[in-house]
């Protein structure tokens, strides 16, 4: 039993690493804050929405245009922190962002950017 219990435990940190922040986010035990979301008293539901980041160090592999190849492609590895940006929402019954009132949700529009990054020339693709 506590092997599941920390099992769980290591998931939701991990979810909540990858997840990063949203404006101040906390309501209710959600990753939502209070202004990120907005009542309707006509069906009782409470709908939320926010952007979020997360951050993570990678390394990328990805080809550009080059017209000097014969494939017309030239490949490049970049390594450094990559940055995710993403909104998240998510629509519940009654008046708080709680998890087991959750009807619908998703994240969509992920957006990434690079900082800190060094590109290594790899040259012409096959």
């Amino acid at each position: 039993m506590w092997r599941r219990t920390l099992v769980a435990l290591a998931a939701v940190v991990g979810l909540l690493a990858i997840t990063g922040t949203a404006s101040a986010g906390g309501w209710a035990g959600s990753r939502y804050a209070k202004s990120d979301c907005t009542y309707n008293r006509d069906t009782d539901t409470l709908f939320c929405a926010a952007l979020f980041t997360s951050e993570e160090q990678a390394t990328e592999r990805f080809g550009m245009s080059d017209p000097s190849c014969t494939s017309a492609i030239r490949l490049i590895e970049r390594t450094g922190t990559r940055i995710t940006t993403f909104r998240g929402w998510g629509l519940f019954a009654g008046r708080t962002p709680v998890s087991h009132k959750e009807l619908a949700g998703d994240e969509d529009g992920f957006q990434f950017s690079w900082r800190n990054f060094t590109d290594r020339d790899l040259g012409c693709s096959p």
